[in-house]
């Protein structure tokens, strides 16, 4: 019987299968027919931007011998950027081409590109010599380009497709880039280039490599060359100084959404040279299920206070009453950390030697008296075990994370973990160590152009088109609460997000961090004495009036001194 019930079924099955075969074979003939489409477009893109030519052009004089580029496509290139390398001098230089249309040429003349040469700082001296025999000679020429949503690259023998943006950044923003330009991301699906982030372990290990790569062109083996940098903004001076990044496209309808005190701090001379992604600055945070939920500390004393009743009565061992990073040297001469510092430091009369709202600087002899005595009572808080200068930024964020610590003054970057293990918390304003009011420094962090990222054009667009739209805050926000730079999205951030508003009040009305091309050795000398008063390394106060005589001369061009 099932036999022949079987033998009664294989008409139908074999039509059925019959069916599905040829459906499948339709399926497969339309996937083929696709791919075979999309990889004519692709080589028809590709012969369009093979139409750029370039070469270095010796013409019949000097004015006409120089890097040429020119169009002879039937389609606008836009986003041009020529790139000459001098081999003889070993260096390279960039000019903005911007849009060249069907059958326009471009020369960039020899002379011009050896002035432009010669006028680029570097620490190897540069000797241009004169006459034409050089100028006639080869020179390497290359473009990067747009045609229409994709960015190609091109030099004298080959043409690429630009597929991918590398982006630098320290290790807890690199984790939040990685989701925002992520392969699910709504980013990806809208963007014709992928972006890779590489992650550095510390800020200053970041700021490092990006220095010594501006200052020699060596790729680092690990993180290879990067098209965008993400720093804050007291880089400013130095990358200024150093020429290694390039000014990003503004426009004023963007620029009217932006924080003022964002573009200010990113900005030198008048200039932009970042486009600002978000603002930090310190506040006080309260583990709520071990302290309760009462007013918060109005003190550092009633915090320490209350912290340690908290620890007391619930018999917490090995914890601190308020956790506070502060970190011993390392190879590089970094020790203490006067970012998370500042609110107390400041709130005992200390300043930054002198540096004010205005951007001048008082005398130091109106200063130095208060500088001193800052640091002479900070160092009480290190003798007293309040402090313990060994305590860095993972392990402060370690005894919070695991109740051993009441409070904890920490930067927005924290909020992350601390929601990710569910923690009930409250967050305020540093309170006051001394009798003035605790002030936090403020950060703006910023997305710079690498001068020598092999992707630039793709890389303005990148910062203008997405980073820098309103959007862009909010999305950001949602994947880490940090505090945007967009002026509507930190008044939405700030009434939607009870533990975020602190910070944003913070960024608000806080001192923002000076950014002179001496910041990276004024934060050291700062934070070498932090770290030697609290661990009692020396008399505090003259190891404070040492670095007040130090500061006051590392800083004299940015003081504007004689």
């Amino acid at each position: 019987m099932q036999s022949s019930v079987l033998a009664g079924l294989g008409s139908p099955i074999a039509a059925i299968g019959t069916t599905a075969s040829t459906i499948v074979t339709i399926c497969a003939a339309v996937t083929g027919v696709t791919v075979l489409v999309r990889g004519v477009a692709s080589r028809s893109r590709r012969d369009i931007a093979r139409k750029l030519k370039i070469c270095w052009q010796v013409g019949p004089d000097v004015e006409q011998t120089g890097a040429l580029a020119y169009n002879e496509s039937k389609e606008s290139f836009e986003e041009v950027v020529l790139t000459v390398t001098c081999g003889l001098r070993g260096r390279e230089v960039r000019r903005d081409i911007g849009l060249l249309r069907s059958g326009q040429d471009y020369l960039w003349a020899g002379p011009l590109v050896h002035d432009a040469i010669a006028a680029k700082r570097s620490d190897r001296p540069v000797v241009v010599e004169a006459g034409e025999t050089h100028i006639t000679k080869p020179h390497g020429v290359q473009a990067t380009f747009r045609n229409g949503k994709a960015f190609w690259f091109r030099d004298e023998e080959q043409t690429g497709r630009v597929d991918e943006l590398v982006i630098w950044a320290e290790k807890t923003r690199a984790v939040t880039l990685k989701r925002y330009f992520g392969r699910r991301s709504a980013f990806k699906r809208a963007y014709p280039v992928s972006v890779t982030v590489r992650a550095f372990e510390r800020t200053e290990a970041l700021e490092q490599a990006f220095t010594t790569l501006a200052a020699t062109g060596d790729p680092s083996p690990e993180h290879g060359i990067p098209d965008i940098v993400v720093g804050p903004h007291d880089w400013i001076g130095r990358v200024a100084r150093e020429e290694s990044v390039v000014e990003p496209p503004i426009s004023r309808s963007w620029t009217r959404r932006i924080a003022p005190a964002a573009l200010d701090a990113l900005s030198r001379n008048d200039r932009l040279y970042a486009i600002p992604y978000v603002f930090d600055s310190v506040a006080l945070i309260r583990n709520d299920t071990l302290a309760g939920t009462g007013p918060m500390p109005r003190t550092l004393v009633e915090a320490v206070e209350a912290g340690t009743e908290v620890m007391r009565g619930k018999d917490i061992t090995g914890g601190m009453p308020v956790a506070l990073q502060v970190g011993a040297p390392d190879a590089n001469g970094n020790a203490g950390d006067p970012y998370h510092m500042w609110p107390l430091f400041s709130s005992l009369g200390g300043s930054f030697f002198g540096y004010q709202d205005s951007g001048r600087f008082d005398d130091i002899s109106d200063w130095r008296d208060r500088f001193v005595e800052a640091f002479t009572r900070l160092a009480e808080f290190g003798g007293d075990g309040v402090l313990p200068p060994a305590l860095g930024r993972t392990e402060a964020l370690e005894l919070f994370l695991g109740g051993r610590a009441p409070f904890f003054i920490c930067s927005s970057r924290g909020l992350a973990a601390i929601r990710a293990r569910g923690m009930k918390v409250t967050v305020a304003a540093v309170p006051a160590a001394g009798h003035h009011a605790a002030r936090s420094m403020v950060s703006a962090y910023g997305f710079y152009i690498y001068e020598g990222g092999l992707n630039i054009p793709a890389a303005r667009d990148l910062v203008s088109s997405y980073v820098a739209q309103p959007k862009a805050g909010l999305d950001l926000n949602r994947i880490q609460p940090l505090v945007p730079v967009q002026q509507d999205a930190m008044s939405r951030v700030a009434e939607r997000d009870a533990a975020l508003a602190p910070y944003v009040d913070q960024c608000r009305t806080g001192l923002v961090m000076p950014s002179w091309p001496e910041m990276r050795e004024a934060w050291k000398l700062i934070g070498r004495t932090e770290y030697r008063v609290l661990a009692g390394d020396g008399d505090p106060r003259q190891l404070a009036e040492e670095a007040a005589t130090q500061g006051w001369e590392l800083l004299r061009e940015a003081r504007g001194a004689d």
